[in-house]
């Protein structure tokens, strides 16, 4: 058996262990084909959030300074665990985060080691001086972070949540429809048929690299939440280098977009990880009939389920499975700054992975039918 593959009965071994702090695009990218080689070997090829090109690129916003813990034994990479340092005009603030709001996004290493890479990565960023706190979202459950961070104390909170976003396929759109109910439905099928009537609305399966970043510049400033015109021409980039990307759009016949959602493409699953839609035409449950397209489309192309990259709507979370455990921590040392960041991470709602916040801004829930 590989060490890369230890088994269900494996334990984290005691051996000593280096890390090294890399901070901004550059460092990170430096260390791009050693990462890539890990993630091979640990069989995390389909799950690109991991993948340090696409970190950089979902986090090219402000206020954001992509980072990684890389874990080393023996001098060969044994784990990489992503971050994002909060910024004030470009200087670093201290406070990290790690992980999206179901707990990927963060660990390139053994599934199976997850926590303890993630503890090892946080006690070495602790250690810098000018870090005050980390808060993360790991994919486990919050036992297993009790067993090896510690249980809750004055710096310390750990709160374990449940979380749903794969939604598997059926073999027929409309057999699909069968499994819902029947509020969500309406939302799905009757808010298209309706929009369809209405406006001979026009769905694009797929759109050109050059031409998504078209249309997500035409609807930057009509969806929420508001971006910066360089996350779209990451997004762009990350397009025109990955075949298994897409991109696919709805408009008006008159020309204007209505909403885009974007992706890729891996073993029969469609990882769904952007969707911009035109707040002013919230009436008609843009977003819902957007999926809707979505959904229809991917059976066509015979895919076998939807990960909703960061967590699913409430609009179809529900019919999602499995069940999945997820944990939210926050660690942090003695400090005013710390304490602040502290107060701030309690309030954050779900989100998306390119939906995080920064310090002093609260997200709202998406609000949608549901059943």
């Amino acid at each position: 058996m590989s060490r890369d593959d230890p088994g269900p009965r494996a334990t984290f071994d005691e051996c000593a262990r280096t890390t090294h702090l890399l901070v901004g695009n550059r460092e990170l990218k430096s260390r791009l084909a050693e990462i890539r080689d890990l993630r091979r070997r640990c069989g995390q090829e389909d799950d690109l959030t991991t993948d340090p090109e696409y970190f950089i690129a979902a986090n090219t916003l402000k206020n954001r300074k992509c980072a990684a813990v890389l874990i080393r034994r023996d001098h060969e990479l044994e784990a990489c665990v992503l971050f994002y340092e909060h910024c004030r005009f470009g200087i670093g603030l201290g406070l990290f985060r790690g992980g999206d709001y179901i707990g990927e996004s963060l660990v390139a290493g053994r599934e199976a080691f997850r926590v303890h890479y993630v503890h090892l990565a946080t006690q070495a960023l602790l250690k810098h001086w000018r870090i005050h706190g980390v808060s993360l979202c790991i994919k486990a459950s919050a036992a297993c972070c009790i067993e090896v961070m510690g249980p809750p104390n004055n710096f310390r909170r750990i709160r374990g949540n449940q979380i749903q976003h794969k939604l598997p396929l059926a073999s027929t759109y409309e057999g699909l429809l069968a499994r819902l109910g029947p509020r969500t439905r309406r939302s799905l099928s009757g808010k298209r048929q309706q929009l369809e009537k209405n406006t001979n609305v026009k769905f694009i399966p797929a759109l050109e690299p050059e031409q998504s970043l078209e249309v997500m510049l035409a609807l930057e400033a009509k969806s929420t939440p508001q971006r910066v015109s360089r996350f779209f021409r990451a997004r762009c980039r990350l397009l025109r280098i990955n075949s298994e990307f897409f991109c696919m759009g709805l408009r008006l016949p008159d020309g204007p977009w209505l909403s885009i959602l974007s992706g890729w493409r891996r073993n029969r699953v469609t990882y769904v990880d952007l969707q911009m839609n035109d707040t002013t035409f919230k009436k008609e449950s843009i977003s819902a009939v957007m999926r809707a397209f979505m959904l229809e489309h991917e059976i066509a192309c015979k895919q076998e389920s939807i990960n909703f990259v960061g967590g699913s709507s409430l609009l179809l979370r529900r019919y999602c499975e499995p069940i999945e455990e997820s944990t939210e921590a926050f660690i942090w040392r003695p400090g005013l700054a710390a304490k602040f960041f502290e107060m701030v991470a309690t309030r954050v709602q779900s989100g998306s992975v390119y939906e995080r916040l920064t310090p002093g801004t609260e997200a709202q829930a998406p609000v949608e039918a549901v059943d």
